[in-house]
Parts: structure tokens; sequence; C-alpha cells
């Protein structure tokens, strides 16, 4: 990774552009699932991981409220990250089955995986002060 892209999913992991957001990320990972009482959540925006040289970006809307808010990885610790990286495994583009954690080993090749929206919003319904915010951050990552 190169440090100005290092520099910019840094910037994503401090940001507190959005308070409704961030206030709402917060709050899923003091109110957890059962299944995970135990576990202690990322809670912060989520930034994008794997290839940045990539010729396939996968983009999804945002972070899982108890998925990518809990792991701190954009597709990881829900049931759509279990189809995702399933299929990218079975194509030979993802080392493992399964994205866990941030520190699973998962690599990726030749592919990036990022979100447009870095943090869950309310009842997935994000405010179009998001989207403004959001844009400006990926547009950032693709002229990189």
């Amino acid at each position: 990774m190169t440090i100005k892209f290092e520099k910019i999913n840094n910037s994503i992991i401090k940001c507190k552009k959005c308070p409704r957001l961030i206030s709402y990320s917060k709050k899923i990972s003091k109110d957890k699932r059962k299944q995970n009482i135990n576990e202690i959540y990322w809670g912060k925006p989520v930034p994008g991981f794997g290839d940045i040289n990539g010729k396939l970006m996968i983009i999804g809307l945002a972070p899982a409220a108890h998925g990518g808010t809990r792991t701190g990885r954009a597709f990881t610790g829900d049931k759509s990250g279990d189809f995702l990286f399933n299929c990218l495994y079975k194509v030979q583009i993802s080392n493992q089955l399964k994205s866990t954690n941030i520190n699973d080993g998962l690599k990726l090749k030749n592919t990036y995986i990022t979100n447009i929206l870095k943090c869950v919003p309310p009842e997935d319904k994000p405010l179009k002060v998001s989207w403004i915010i959001v844009q400006v951050i990926l547009i950032m990552k693709l002229k990189i």
C-alpha cells in the first residue's frame, strides 16, 4: 500500500464528518447482538482493503451493523460477506472461503473491496450529506 493510500485509509478511520453515522456506529458497538456479546467491536469508519492496483473493485453500500462495524473490514462477519468470499475463493481471487476479521490472513488477488459509506447508517438509510462526503473520499481513492 502506498503512503498516500495509507493516509487516506487512516483519515477514513479517524473521520467524524457525519456525526449521525459515527453516533450510530458507537451505539451498535455498545448494543451488541447476543451471539457477539463478548466481542470487541471496531465501531469506527471502515476503510477498504485488498490490492490497490487491482483491476476489479467491489463496492458495497455500507458496512453491516454487526459485520464490518464489528470486524473493521467490509463484507466481513456477515452473510453477504460469507457469500462474496466463497465466490471469490472459487474463482481464485481470495485465498480463503470466509473473512472473519481484519487479522484473519485473507488476501485478495487483483481486487479491491470497499463501501461507498464508511459507517453503517441508521435503518440502512443514508442522508444526502453522507453521500456527498463519501463521494469525495471515493474520488480521492480512485485518483491514486
